[in-house]
């Protein structure tokens, strides 16, 4: 009698252990172990030689949102300040992402992706992009992580400056004139790859919805 108890006992404790309840560890979500698995808003601070800099980024149902002014970045490296927008992932106890040059940066978009017309725009780079690779910790509410980076100079281009204006609308969609107007950006000033370092968490569990109109 005493053997068939102990036996239940144990098939009671592997099974609750498996379901992430009592013995056991929580549920996972989106490769967290948190209740409120990976969404949030994350923010981390960047600092090297001659470089300051903080970038951040949300998720939201366990993936990245677009068009939000959570997603962006922003430098201070040898006396230039650069700027763009974050694209970054968290994956079990990595988180990887990539300082993108904010080609496209400030179309006043809505969270669906339309615009409101008329609208002008520059297509352009902001002199620099990188990428960074650091580690997470999931099991703490904050979520720390940290990990290392680059930064890198842009080469000389050409960019546009487009302005689309509205006149009319055939099938939901109002476009009249469209004018292109290029313009010459010099090389970057930063030159090689500018390393830095960052420590981050994640402010809040709650997402923004505000879009991006700068």
């Amino acid at each position: 009698m005493k053997r068939s108890i102990a036996l239940l006992l144990l098939t009671f404790t592997a099974a609750t252990a498996h379901a992430g309840s009592f013995g056991g560890p929580p549920p996972f979500k989106n490769g967290s172990p948190l209740q409120s698995g990976t969404d949030g808003v994350y923010q981390a601070v960047a600092s090297g030689t001659n470089v300051t800099g903080l970038f951040t980024w949300q998720i939201q149902n366990g993936v990245q949102t677009i068009g939000q002014t959570n997603n962006s970045w922003i430098f201070f490296v040898d006396g230039n300040v650069i700027s763009g927008t974050t694209s970054a992932n968290v994956s079990q106890d990595k988180v990887a992402g990539v300082l993108d040059s904010g080609i496209g940066s400030g179309i006043p978009t809505a969270e669906d992706g339309t615009l409101t017309l008329p609208v002008a725009f520059l297509v352009s780079g902001s002199g620099g992009s990188g990428q960074f690779t650091g580690k997470i910790n999931l099991n703490s509410p904050i979520a720390y992580f940290s990990g290392k980076g680059t930064l890198s100079g842009t080469p000389a281009r050409t960019d546009q400056i487009i302005f689309i204006s509205a006149s009319g609308a055939s099938g939901g969609v109002a476009f009249g004139g469209v004018t292109v107007t290029p313009i010459v950006i010099p090389a970057s000033t930063l030159g090689g790859e500018t390393p830095f370092k960052f420590r981050g968490s994640r402010l809040t569990t709650t997402v923004s919805t505000t879009t991006t109109t700068q």
